[in-house]
């Protein structure tokens, strides 16, 4: 009985056991609160009545459950699709490995690039005026980029106010910006199909929230209702944020790619 017991709790068993059990908690937080959920059950729900229909004699019936079940696993990459693509990029941008923490100028210019989008923030919260940027980290923006209108201007808050000038040809959209440049603005961004998300958001905090959840971009908004600064990323949205509060929380993420983000530290911060 020991031996056995020995045997189960050997180091690579319990390696393999704590591998299946990250990549399942990975997969219901990835798919909680998507189309997903709701397909799933569907699935479930078929599975049961092949299962009871063959139980019980209803041959017809349950030989089409299992025809449907053979065009779902065929249709199941094509209808969850979004969610592999975002798996597939999620594991592309984890590392085993701590990177390179920013040197001193990098590190200044980061903070020079976070004032001017803070500076452009609060001047537009006090107006009530709708802004949407995309900041770029890891993953490559360009497909989104390729929907607006090119800038590849230096980053500064007073062109990004002139941008979003209500009633002008680039307000309405994205601005998507990468280190000191303003690569496009009026971009189109996807939306989320996210049902949970609050029924008073609009279209700007959707697509915002839609974008960090296919990427790893850092999405900021001002409502235009409210004057609400807010930022999004991984598919989460934090409101209701004061200047000081966002320009932490800029720093904080924005740094993180060189220096925290990787699979170690998220283990080390979590423990």
């Amino acid at each position: 009985m020991l031996s056995e017991l020995l045997q189960i709790l050997r180091p690579i068993n319990l390696l393999d056991i704590a591998i299946v059990a990250v990549v399942t908690y990975k997969i219901i937080v990835m798919l909680k609160g998507t189309r997903a959920v709701q397909l799933i059950k569907g699935l479930i729900v078929l599975l049961l009545m092949s299962i009871l229909s063959e139980q019980i004699g209803l041959t017809t019936v349950n030989w089409i459950l299992v025809q449907l079940q053979t065009l779902l696993l065929i249709g199941i990459p094509i209808v969850f699709q979004p969610e592999l693509r975002r798996a597939l990029e999620q594991l592309g941008r984890s590392t085993l490995l701590n990177r390179k923490s920013r040197n001193d100028k990098e590190k200044q210019d980061l903070i020079r690039n976070i004032d001017q989008i803070v500076r452009c923030m609060t001047a537009a919260s006090k107006t009530k005026t709708g802004v949407l940027m995309a900041i770029k980290r890891e993953v490559g923006l360009a497909e989104y980029v390729a929907t607006g209108i090119p800038i590849n201007g230096y980053l500064t808050a007073e062109l990004l106010g002139n941008i979003f000038i209500v009633n002008t040809p680039l307000h309405d959209g994205a601005v998507i910006i990468e280190n000191d440049k303003i690569l496009a603005a009026s971009c189109y961004l996807p939306l989320s199909e996210n049902q949970n998300i609050s029924k008073e958001l609009g279209t700007r905090h959707r697509a915002a929230i839609g974008l960090s959840e296919i990427t790893d971009a850092l999405i900021v908004i001002v409502s235009e209702e409210t004057g609400a600064m807010s930022i999004a990323e991984g598919g989460r949205l934090t409101r209701d944020l004061k200047e000081a509060k966002l320009r932490e929380l800029l720093l904080r993420k924005l740094d993180q790619p060189l220096s925290e983000k990787t699979i170690l530290n998220k283990w080390r911060h979590r423990a």
